[in-house]
């Protein structure tokens, strides 16, 4: 039977290894403290406060002189989780909320960088200013990924909340830590204070920040080029020394299977050690219309990257997204020009200091510049290698590294490497471009040349036309709930979430099945039956569990040791015998903590069946790696305090 990767909200399944990370999706709200009716309940005060430590900037100029490049934000240490920082608040729901300020002196800008995160189903995570102006998130589930790490984007100025939601269902299951806080600094007019030099003009990275003579790109002037201006992002690149942006672009392949290759430049990495599982690829960063937004637009970002091929003295850089993109986000990859000729005039978009989509374009034919290129810090590029064009309209600025070069006909012909700017966008800005041709061949091997990626099926061709992305297309799942002795549940209502969301209730059969759902993104799966607890509870049920403790004869199953912790103690206790004996008198209703139904999926592996509690216990699941139909996707269900199967499941 094929398997697909389950695990529990809390624990990855140790059954099937994931791959794939997920696109950063981002569910949008507001959160919960923002309404009136929290903020009239609890107290706005009770959120506890954290100071991020400060940066050596004279450390960090010093090294910024030496490497060169573009980083804008460093790094402190921190530790910040759930269990020993913030402010929890119990909601009326009986879900929980945590609230974190943290507060950066001096700072532009901060991020935060996140280990051992995992969000259980209907959790969210939130990350705003305290002026409520800006909102990252929400944040849910679909934002898990295999390494257990996460990033949340810039929030300008010194503080930012952190806000996470987790329902009652799933108290307890989400866990996460921010290890990193990124400070964004500013390069210029700084003044000593203490030891150390405090930034004392204006954020100038992201929204706004670029020169106010560049075009957006869509103005007339980035009219005619929709499907281009669709494959471009704007990179977060995270490195252990901190981030730095740039621009990058799709591009086709001769396979034209619609990987996710992105073409950048090899200087914005060049001196740091980069952390490809936390880069991230921001698209449709752009204003709708060619004014410039008063409030800073959406987009669709994908995180995480596999490095493909790099090499300096072409100056690229090809990585390919270690998620598929997906198809709601409509973007494109370029087709490309490898051919030695000049491009007569053509086009450039990127994404200058960060900011939103810009557009730049070139008249007049470029040239192959005929000697070596001296970038600074011992960094020179060969003579020939880079085209040599003169903008005709528009500029650059730092983090427009790595947009691509178009030729008259809309094809890649190079990515930018730097050049001669203008910041009144006159027609003196030159720009230097890394010559696909010959980062075709690059330094022969497949880690420093492009030809293995772009052209995989080893056509040899010149030139290869853009294409669309391939439709992501939907699926079905279907399967069957019953107990462990193989007799259907009837009543057990199924909450599907993730890039849609439907319920289903099965019937006497068991059988339960949802059509239409989204591949290419992690779905979950919540189980619940409403129920008498009584039903199934017997002297019977005390006798085996009296056996068990004793070590006389012990339970046959992982599935009969959980239906006898009724007190969710993660052990077998007469307590447990004291619960179930109350409810078949009466005395109690319920068993505290425990729903009348667990449920597991069928293909479920213990991690040791004779100890269950070694995994987490919860009716809610997630399948990670949704690629198409399944059928077959059983659950089993567990009645609490019903060890011999005499509840009865059509109840």
């Amino acid at each position: 039977m094929k398997q697909h990767c389950f695990y529990s909200v809390f624990l990855l399944c140790s059954f099937f290894a994931v791959h794939s990370a997920q696109a950063q999706v981002s569910a949008g709200g507001s959160p919960r403290s923002f309404s009136e009716g929290f903020q009239a309940r609890y107290s706005e005060g009770a959120v506890r406060s954290v100071k991020v430590p400060k940066l050596n900037l004279k450390r960090i100029l010093r090294e910024d002189a030496e490497r060169g490049g573009s980083r804008f934000a460093a790094p402190v240490k921190v530790s910040y989780s759930l269990d020993d920082s913030g402010t929890w608040t119990e909601l009326e729901d009986g879900g929980m909320l945590w609230r974190l300020k943290a507060t950066a002196d001096g700072a532009l800008g901060i991020a935060a960088l996140y280990e051992d995160f995992h969000l259980p189903p209907g959790a969210t995570l939130f990350m705003y200013s305290e002026d409520r102006s800006q909102v990252l998130g929400a944040y849910t589930f679909q934002n898990n990924s295999p390494t257990g790490r996460f990033l949340t984007g810039f929030i300008r100025g010194e503080s930012a909340i952190f806000e996470y939601y987790e329902p009652r269902a799933v108290r307890g299951q989400g866990h996460f830590r921010i290890y990193r806080i990124e400070r964004v600094y500013h390069k210029e007019n700084y003044r000593a204070a203490e030891d150390e030099l405090q930034a004392a003009s204006l954020v100038d990275f992201g929204f706004g920040a670029s020169f106010p003579c560049h075009k957006n790109a869509n103005c007339p002037e980035g009219s005619g080029h929709d499907d281009q201006k669709r494959s471009i992002c704007r990179i977060i690149m995270t490195m252990d020394e901190g981030i730095v942006y740039c621009s990058g672009s799709l591009v086709n392949n001769t396979a034209e299977d619609g990987k996710p290759y992105v073409l950048s430049a090899y200087h914005c990495y060049q001196g740091y050690t980069p952390l490809y599982d936390l880069w991230r690829f921001d698209f449709g960063y752009q204003s709708p219309s060619c004014s410039n937004p008063a409030q800073e637009p959406s987009f669709n970002s994908v995180l995480g990257c596999t490095f493909r091929a790099s090499r300096q003295p072409n100056d690229f850089l090809l990585l390919e997204a270690t998620s598929p993109i997906p198809t709601a986000y409509n973007v494109y990859l370029n087709g490309w020009n490898r051919q030695a000729t000049v491009p007569d005039s053509g086009f450039i978009f990127h994404h200058p200091r960060g900011d939103i989509k810009k557009v730049a374009r070139y008249s007049q034919p470029a040239m192959i510049n005929p000697t070596a290129l001296n970038w600074g810090g011992g960094v020179t590029t060969p003579a020939n290698h880079h085209f040599k064009a003169t903008y005709s309209l528009g500029t650059f600025e730092p983090a427009s590294s790595g947009a691509s070069l178009f030729d008259q006909d809309g094809r890649v012909v190079g990515q930018l490497h730097g050049g001669i700017l203008n910041d009144n966008c006159g027609p003196t800005t030159t720009g230097y471009f890394g010559r696909l041709t010959l980062s075709w061949t690059g330094g022969g091997t497949p880690e420093t040349r492009l030809s293995d990626w772009l052209d995989p099926l080893g056509l040899g061709v010149d030139t290869l036309g853009g294409m669309q992305q391939l439709p992501g297309g939907t699926a079905s799942i279907s399967g069957r709930v019953a107990n462990e002795a193989g007799d259907p549940i009837n009543g057990v209502s199924i909450y599907l979430s993730g890039p849609v969301s439907d319920t289903v209730i099965t019937g006497a059969d068991g059988l339960y099945s949802f059509t239409g759902v989204p591949v290419g993104s992690p779905v979950a799966f919540t189980l619940d039956k409403q129920d008498v607890y009584q039903n199934g509870l017997s002297t019977l049920d005390l006798l085996f569990i009296t056996k068990h403790i004793l070590g006389v004869q012990p339970l046959s199953s992982p599935y009969k040791i959980v239906a006898s912790d009724v007190n969710s103690t993660n052990n077998l206790t007469t307590l447990d015998q004291i619960g179930i004996r109350k409810v078949i008198l009466g005395i109690d209703l319920a068993f505290p903590n425990r729903p009348a139904w667990l449920f597991f999926p069928e293909i479920f592996s213990f991690t040791d069946p004779t100890n269950p509690f070694l995994d987490t216990l919860s009716n809610s699941w997630i399948l990670s790696n949704f690629t198409t139909s399944l059928t077959g996707l059983d659950f089993i269900g567990i009645k609490s305090g019903d060890i011999d199967d005499s509840a009865d499941p059509g109840n």
